[in-house]
């Protein structure tokens, strides 16, 4: 009895990785850690994404916006990096600091998932939105910045 309770345990919390893990880490996107992200040398302007394991509407971004055919040709004129809202361990440097996901998250003035930062290569930053995107709401929002990248 006791080895069937641990069997099934073990069963459940294997499910639950597996349902709460971000679907950004499978997908064919090309993620950068934050860091390397912002270390400059890019020609790219970067796209930080926000979000959190426990977050609903980041998983149906993922899902849904992220697996458009049209969202990931655009994407790939960006920097990807992400952020999680609630990781106070992963660090990352950027110049002189040394800061959490959190912490980042925190600095670039963002405190709700799903959330994006967009960035110029210089690491100024474009524009903010946090709440779900539709893949036409996210390709607005990228046509617009990149609007604003080329004006200046």
């Amino acid at each position: 009895m006791e080895a069937a309770m641990m069997y099934l345990q073990v069963v459940c919390t294997l499910l639950v990785c597996v349902v709460a893990a971000p679907c950004i880490a499978q997908s064919s996107l090309d993620w950068q850690p934050f860091g390397a992200s912002m270390t400059g040398g890019h020609a790219q302007p970067v796209l930080v994404y926000i979000q959190a394991s426990w977050c609903g509407a980041c998983r149906r971004l993922e899902r849904e916006t992220f697996a458009d055919a049209q969202v990931r040709n655009q994407l790939r004129r960006w920097t990807l990096s992400a952020l999680t809202i609630d990781d106070f361990d992963r660090l990352h440097r950027v110049g002189p600091y040394q800061l959490s996901e959190a912490a980042w998250a925190t600095r670039l003035g963002i405190d709700t998932t799903p959330s994006f930062v967009l960035l110029r290569p210089d690491g100024s930053i474009l524009a903010r939105h946090t709440g779900f995107l539709p893949p036409d709401g996210l390709l607005t929002l990228l046509a617009a910045t990149d609007t604003t990248n080329q004006s200046e």
